[in-house]
């Protein structure tokens, strides 16, 4: 019973239940609004239906722990990384509830709470086991050696126009009623919008400010503040010069290296999508291709004999690439719909 997929799937659905229950109880949290404590919260009983809820849940897991480890034994057990992420979670929780509900100083039922939402990462197993999602993490994966030198190309970036903001607009944005710069920020849309913390008064808050431009979030706000203390319509270069430089060329660079990633997991993973490519019956030399005319990747037509394609020689080609080029020109894909393969005239008017 412990090692059938049915077992799983009953601790995966009382996860989801897990979830809900926890959900309810941090609503406040998450919606941004002060929590009404309840003082039965902090007394030391389970006598709300949450903490029985908690209680319950705990039981289960230690429950499912003790099964497993008894079918399976400890060291098969905790070789899993999946069930030593549990057991993990498990053995705090019953450390939390222990010390919440033994007589001591400290009495508040939400540490069991806290604890528990960590379990509730386990169902991300679920999301995983979906096909399409898969291919996402593989992606992820097998892009991190480049985005890894993008990363580092962004960082110096960052890092050369955050040091040029702290020296130019270092100490400028300030509430201080006895510096004359403090007046020149109000009613403006930094000030109304208190974006005191984004400002380049140190290296720190400097790299802030330039990852919210990095991620455009309301970049005119947070430069009317700069602009409004050096008195200058030239600051707005700064702004523009990085969105350019971090938005347009490095942001673009992770996506494209996404973007490749991901088509070449979604090829492995849907082989069958992927049309076959065959090349026309065409004899290729240096000077250029020599074909039948009759009948030019898939397409009839109203010609007779032998033709010779030729390209023209780019500075900078090497002669295997102009190969290369004028064998694409000759290439069809083994694909049962006609509207799929494009006649020579086509490719080259492509190319």
């Amino acid at each position: 019973m412990v090692n059938s997929g049915n077992f799983d799937h009953f601790i995966d659905a009382l996860l989801v239940l897990n979830a809900f229950v926890v959900a309810i109880q941090s609503y406040p949290e998450l919606v941004g609004k002060s929590p009404n404590d309840d003082p039965h919260l902090a007394d030391g009983y389970i006598d709300t239906p949450w903490e029985v809820a908690e209680s319950l849940f705990t039981i289960i897991y230690c429950v499912e722990m003790i099964l497993k480890i008894s079918v399976l034994g400890w060291r098969r057990y905790i070789h899993n990384r999946r069930n030593f992420f549990d057991a993990t979670i498990t053995l705090l929780t019953v450390a939390a509830t222990l010390y919440v509900y033994y007589p001591n100083a400290f009495s508040d039922s939400r540490l069991i709470r806290y604890v528990v939402m960590t379990r509730v990462l386990r169902l991300f197993r679920l999301v995983i086991a979906i096909k399409d999602f898969q291919v996402i993490g593989n992606t992820m994966l097998s892009i991190l050696p480049s985005v890894k030198r993008i990363f580092l190309l962004l960082f110096s970036v960052m890092y050369i126009f955050a040091v040029f903001g702290v020296h130019r607009f270092g100490g400028m944005i300030t509430r201080d009623p006895d510096n004359p710069l403090s007046i020149r920020l109000i009613d403006t849309d930094f000030a109304e919008n208190d974006y005191w913390a984004n400002n380049f008064n140190d290296l720190f808050s400097g790299m802030n400010v330039l990852f919210n431009l990095l991620v455009v979030n309301n970049w005119p706000e947070q430069s009317s503040g700069i602009i409004a203390v050096t008195q200058s319509h030239w600051t707005r270069f700064f702004f523009i010069f990085f969105h350019i430089a971090g938005v347009v060329i490095v942001s673009n660079l992770f996506i494209a290296t996404l973007i490749d990633s991901f088509m070449d997991e979604w090829k492995k993973e849907h082989p069958d999508q992927d049309n076959s490519m065959e090349i026309v019956d065409a004899e290729f030399t240096d000077a250029g291709a020599l074909f039948d005319a009759s009948e030019i990747t898939g397409t009839k037509t109203n010609l007779s004999g032998r033709y010779v394609a030729k390209m023209k020689t780019s500075r900078g080609r090497t002669r295997e690439a102009q190969r290369q080029n004028m064998q694409h020109l000759f290439i069809r894909t083994k694909s049962s719909n006609a509207s799929d393969n494009l006649t020579l005239s086509e490719r080259s008017n492509n190319a």
